[in-house]
């Protein structure tokens, strides 16, 4: 190891650094895909004592709820599921399928 120069090193430290910010920017995007927005330790450098919470959210509750929409996508999915048991219960098709058909979709789609 005795061998490496000192251009190797900062070579090494300056690919490590851009591997990390690159790293950081892929989880931010996934977390945008995934919750609709991104955190605000993906944003910027995180500053200590200031909040507590994942992601920069108080955790006393005052902020909770304001960008959020985790509320309103299970609201439509207990809404989807409603009317598929409803279409199912009375032979009716949602889009041109049978419920049972949506079922075995779901279930292939889903299941590992």
């Amino acid at each position: 190891m005795s061998d490496i120069s000192t251009q190797q090193k900062l070579q090494l430290a300056r690919q490590v650094r851009e591997r990390y910010q690159q790293d950081r920017q892929d989880l931010g995007q996934r977390e945008q895909l995934l919750y609709g927005r991104t955190l605000s330790y993906f944003e910027e450098d995180p500053v200590y004592g200031e909040m507590s919470g994942y992601g920069g959210q108080p955790t006393d509750g005052s902020g909770a709820g304001k960008t959020g929409t985790l509320g309103l996508r299970i609201l439509l999915a207990a809404i989807l599921v409603c009317l598929l048991s409803l279409a199912g219960h009375r032979g009716d098709t949602l889009f041109g399928l049978t419920s049972g058909q949506i079922s075995d979709y779901i279930r292939w789609d889903c299941t590992p």
